[in-house]
């Protein structure tokens, strides 16, 4: 196949892709658009526009390969308010109080919202943003506790994990208590996977009832692949989706050297059942997090049927959360993942050593890092 030809392929492709986005945003958020038509034009300096006359919604190729398809849909949903505007309110108006109330109705993020030619350059990427002092102090103190939890003494490396933990639970009581402004985020893992594991889920609900993000499993399209993958988005304030993503690859990373270790003490060859294995990792963990949260919260008697821990409670009475997940996710949905088959012997032997598993800070990328946690000072 010839460049044109290949060209020509993925265009198509994306145009379909488009359509189908079109359709779900129309969808989700009972918006009710007539179909316009969708071009990929070959502008590198506007993104997106949307023509009135010739009713037609343009999208930048240089857009879609240069940046997400997160970033691709936030331009495409700008358009959208555009078409909004035309067709829903019968104006002409550019980016006035109409086109707002578009973007309101489809969940433009803000940092889209601008005037065209004013589309950032650079899509922002919320790990950069400025954090304010209070919070930065948070932040640095966690990474330093989670650098002595890599201790060869497991009781230093025991306190240092569970005052990391006090620390980012007094941070969420008194934001919520004394009513403090926090910007919502989130962070799209994805694995170009077209399935999400039990462990990973496992992992979801560990970052839920420990660690103050709301989770919502979701799927997003590869446009280099034509390829549409499930992921996991993160949401909550920015210091905690920050914490929350490095628990994440920790957690991921961690059972794997885990597993191996564990091949070597039973000498064993590279079989089994890892699942199992994983899962009681992560049980393991999950209940060691839960016995240290009933340590710090025992002045705390949830009603029965309640939330079972602090980190719930605080998702629970955080507004700006939830109207923030409802733009995300304006018609989710909950549902229960079948039950995995376990393998008794590794899920208890996963367990054991899941329990003696402390949160601390990767030094290299190969620890989980991922080079991006939390910002420190170059003293550190």
């Amino acid at each position: 196949m010839n460049p044109v030809e290949e060209e020509v392929k993925f265009q198509r492709a994306w145009i379909s892709e488009l359509y189908r986005e079109h359709e779900a945003i129309c969808w989700g958020h009972r918006v009710h658009l007539p179909r316009p038509m969708i071009e990929i034009s070959s502008s590198s300096k506007e993104w997106g526009s949307w023509d009135p006359d010739s009713r037609t919604l343009r999208i930048s190729a240089a857009l879609i390969m240069q940046h997400s398809w997160d970033a691709t849909l936030n331009v495409f949903k700008h358009e959208l308010a555009h078409q909004i505007v035309t067709d829903i309110f019968g104006a002409t108006e550019g980016h006035g109080r109409l086109f707002e109330q578009a973007c309101d109705m489809i969940g433009v993020p803000h940092a889209f919202r601008g005037a065209r030619g004013d589309v950032p350059r650079r899509i922002a990427d919320f790990r950069d943003e400025r954090i304010d002092s209070e919070s930065m102090r948070m932040l640095n103190k966690v990474r330093k506790l989670l650098s002595l939890a890599r201790s060869g003494n497991e009781n230093e490396a025991f306190l240092a994990m569970q005052k990391a933990n006090k620390l980012i639970e007094k941070y969420n009581i008194d934001r919520i208590e004394e009513d403090k402004a926090s910007k919502s985020v989130y962070a799209i893992i994805q694995h170009k996977k077209k399935r999400i594991e039990n462990y990973q889920r496992r992992i979801c609900l560990i970052l839920r009832e420990h660690f103050f993000v709301d989770v919502v499993y979701s799927s997003l399209y590869d446009p280099t692949a034509c390829q549409t993958y499930r992921t996991i988005e993160l949401l909550g304030t920015i210091e905690n989706v920050r914490i929350a993503e490095y628990v994440y690859y920790f957690l991921m990373n961690q059972m794997e050297i885990l597993w191996k270790g564990h091949l070597q003490k039973i000498s064993a060859p590279a079989s089994g059942n890892k699942r199992s294995y994983r899962l009681g990792v992560l049980k393991g963990f999950h209940e060691k997090l839960d016995r240290q949260a009933m340590e710090r919260t025992r002045q705390y008697r949830p009603e029965p049927g309640g939330p079972r821990t602090m980190s719930v409670l605080i998702l629970a009475q955080d507004r700006a959360l939830k109207e923030f997940t409802k733009m995300r996710f304006p018609r989710l949905s909950t549902y229960r993942s079948a039950g995995a088959n376990i393998d008794y012997g590794m899920f208890q032997a996963g367990i054991n050593d899941g329990k003696q598993l402390n949160l601390h800070k990767g030094i290299q990328h190969e620890d989980g890092f991922m080079g991006r946690l939390l910002a420190g000072s170059s003293s550190d």
